[in-house]
């Protein structure tokens, strides 16, 4: 009886902890944002420009929820601008939904 009840459980958890690492974003929209504000650095498929960039190719920096991406773009990483005030919110959950495109 505890079986057959924990396995809905679990796979009602198992959604809820993927729906809040996921954000609705257009990939499209986002791929405008990342040529105009990221290809220099991180280069046009991912493969960096410059040697400190992170290779985006290789899922470097991206192994994150969507949530720490966000809050990363808006503040700006080691070489990385912030985004904040440049980019509204949207467009930043466009810029990941875009990012995610390299997994």
């Amino acid at each position: 009886m505890i079986i057959k009840l924990l396995i809905p459980v679990s796979i009602a958890l198992a959604m809820m902890a993927y729906s809040t690492n996921t954000m609705a974003g257009n990939a499209k929209e986002g791929k405008k944002h990342y040529q105009r504000n990221c290809a220099q650095c991180h280069g046009v498929n991912g493969v960096p420009r410059l040697p400190r960039a992170a290779n985006l190719a290789r899922k470097e920096g991206l192994r994150v929820s969507d949530k720490s991406l966000v809050s990363r773009i808006k503040s700006g990483g080691k070489t990385c601008p912030s985004y904040s005030g440049m980019l509204r919110d949207q467009e930043i959950v466009d810029l990941v939904a875009f990012l995610r495109t390299f997994r």
